[in-house]
């Protein structure tokens, strides 16, 4: 108790102001290391990542938003099966180049390949999880909603109402695999599609690279 007394009336000694002086050096130096993280370039902050994908995110490079060496997307590819099974090459690749951080957006071809049924898009999207985290342990690995489309395309193809299910799928699974689930579907705006309702336009791709930045804090 006689040292606990000695301690509290030191501190009730101590220089109040040498002590706000501090707190205040501490509050501007971690303001400045916010203001440094918020000015990085987007190739700064994805300098350790990667992006997986399909035309939506062929898309990141086609619009300036990101550079082509952060990305391997083509159109028509998906996780499941098809007779030139893309997906292998991408996995293949990602694995080549054993990035820190791994995106991955695909889905949107899966809604036919999978004739709608999620249970079987699930099952697909696993077998590609499981190979990535075997292949790539120390890799976080991140996975991207599926956009949803507009009206008219649903009213046209109705197989596209299913993307809710597709995508709750998705985070059932990336909770049981340890990875995260990336909802982008409040990036999307009306005016961000493009004629086929399905694919978005250059606005959106800004906002998407800084929602996957922010997600994963690069």
């Amino acid at each position: 108790p006689r040292k606990g007394l000695e301690k509290l009336t030191k501190m009730e000694e101590a220089d109040t102001a040498e002590i706000d002086a501090q707190i205040k050096e501490l509050e501007e130096a971690e303001r400045a290391a916010d203001e440094a993280w918020a000015n990085r370039t987007v190739s700064e902050k994805f300098a350790n990542s990667y992006v997986l994908g399909d035309s939506i995110a062929q898309g990141l490079y086609e619009n300036q938003a990101l550079e082509k060496s952060f990305v391997t997307a083509e159109r028509d590819t998906g996780v499941c099966e098809t007779e030139v099974s893309m997906i292998n090459n991408h996995v293949s690749r990602a694995v080549e180049i054993g990035p820190q951080v791994l995106f991955l957006a695909y889905g949107l071809n899966d809604i036919k390949a999978a004739s709608g049924d999620a249970q079987l898009f699930g099952a697909a999207y696993r077998r590609v999880l499981e190979e990535l985290k075997e292949s790539l342990p120390d890799t976080k690995i991140y996975v991207n909603s599926i956009l949803p489309v507009t009206k008219e395309v649903v009213e046209e193809d109705g197989l596209y109402g299913n993307i809710p299910d597709y995508n709750r799928k998705l985070m059932e699974i990336c909770e049981e695999e340890g990875v995260t689930f990336i909802d982008n579907g409040s990036l999307v705006k009306d005016e961000y599609y493009t004629e086929d309702g399905i694919h978005m336009a250059s606005e959106y791709y800004g906002e998407w690279v800084n929602h996957m930045a922010e997600a994963a804090e690069l």
